[in-house]
């Protein structure tokens, strides 16, 4: 017994040229907008980390040493932020292994603004009270890192990063 299909092929029939006009279009959309967005990322991020990235890598065993000599020295920093007019103050508290204020310090305070470098600020800090070192910049609402420097005497002798909520 032959049973008929209610099944009746209706409109175009489905041809290898219009199969290859298909692909052809799905991979040309594709590459149109990768092509986009490879263009506006380049001109967007520089994509560098550091200004001599070599030279970075050279002094690394330096660094290495520089920060077992900050382990060693046993001080804590704090950081406090306070809104300053259009700018924004940093007061930085230094204080010993036993908590006692560390005076005599030059300060840098560097503001790094994680998506683009054209933000960055790098202001010194003045002492305002036995190691209390205040510093201010312009910055606008965001997500910032502070790298607090602290150098006597020509040589650098404590340096971390700390992130920096700016409301």
């Amino acid at each position: 017994m032959k049973e008929e299909s209610d099944y009746r092929p209706t409109g175009r029939v489905l041809t290898g040229r219009m199969v290859l006009l298909m692909l052809a279009g799905f991979f040309g959309v594709m590459l149109v907008v990768n092509f986009i967005f490879a263009t506006y990322a380049v001109k967007t991020f520089s994509g560098l980390d550091s200004d001599n990235p070599y030279d970075s890598g050279l002094a690394y065993n330096k660094e290495i040493a520089a920060s077992k000599a900050q382990a060693e020295l046993g001080w804590t920093v704090d950081l406090n932020r306070a809104p300053d007019g259009s700018a924004t103050q940093v007061a930085v508290t230094v204080k010993d292994k036993a908590g006692q204020p560390i005076t005599g310090l030059d300060v840098g305070l560097h503001f790094y603004f994680p998506a683009t470098r054209k933000l960055d600020h790098q202001v010194s800090a003045s002492p305002v009270a036995d190691g209390v070192y205040s510093g201010s910049a312009p910055l606008q609402s965001g997500r910032w890192d502070v790298e607090v420097t602290l150098v006597r005497n020509g040589e650098r002798l404590f340096r971390s990063r700390n992130p920096l909520i700016v409301e």
